[in-house]
């Protein structure tokens, strides 16, 4: 099973991003003087290329290939929710799909180790779950 997973940065995101994994354009140019690679210039162009329009957004994709994801109808049901109602809870999730809270756990808590979604903090030690990606295909 082949999984792409796409995440849409606006300029301000990816700038932050780039800054931190750079420090700076200049130094980013340096280094690939010293290193020409193709994943360096790609990055350095869309830099460049996205603070000169502001506007623009940039898809970052992720490809994953894995024999072990099992996502079934109530795993693709609880990203959709996450995704469209932004619940506060793993509680109000299992409340809206109608389902045993603690299977919902263990369902949210196997998606957040295969990477698709993450988790902030709530109210009284709640978790929040979150969608790591703006879109995921399945390619099987």
């Amino acid at each position: 099973m082949m999984l792409t997973l796409i995440k849409e940065q606006t300029t301000e995101e990816y700038d932050k991003i780039m800054k931190g994994k750079y420090g700076s354009m200049e130094k980013l140019e340096k280094q690939l003087e010293k290193t020409p690679t193709n994943m360096l210039y790609a990055e350095l162009n869309n830099w460049k290329l996205l603070l000169e329009n502001p506007e623009e957004t940039i898809k970052v994709k992720e490809v994953i290939i894995t024999d072990n994801l099992n996502i079934g109808e109530n795993e693709l049901q609880i990203l959709n929710l996450i995704k469209n109602e932004k619940p506060k809870s793993i509680r109000e999730i299992a409340t809206k799909i109608k389902k045993d809270p603690a299977n919902t756990t263990t369902k949210i808590n196997h998606l957040a180790e295969e990477g698709l979604i993450s988790f902030k903090k709530g109210l009284k030690n709640s978790k929040i779950p979150v969608l790591k990606y703006d879109k995921i295909e399945i390619a099987i």
